[in-house]
């Protein structure tokens, strides 16, 4: 099953709007989740200050690490949550690498 495929079946669905930022591909899993919203917070920090596809970076990577800890909820484990969490940390922070 996909990434798109995958949030297609979540209880809510995506808005039509913002649908089109969340455009990672492949299978989905808990690293491919994690990863795609890593990719958006690097786009996010190489966008110009007040920069709106910048910010709509920022809600995309929030959409991924949420689907992400929803994953390790429903599909993996909730152990999962820790590392989430800390990679969540890293890609947030100046000068650690991702």
């Amino acid at each position: 099953m996909t990434i798109a495929e995958w949030i297609d079946r979540r209880g809510r669905p995506v808005p039509a709007a913002f649908r089109p930022y969340l455009k990672a591909e492949g299978p989905v899993s808990l690293d491919a989740l994690i990863g795609a919203a890593e990719a958006e917070l690097h786009a996010c920090a190489g966008g110009a200050s007040g920069d709106r596809a910048a910010a709509f970076s920022l809600l995309a990577a929030d959409a991924y690490f949420s689907y992400a800890c929803i994953w390790a909820l429903t599909e993996g484990d909730a152990c999962d949550l820790r590392i989430i969490a800390e990679r969540i940390v890293r890609a947030w922070t100046p000068g650690e690498p991702v």
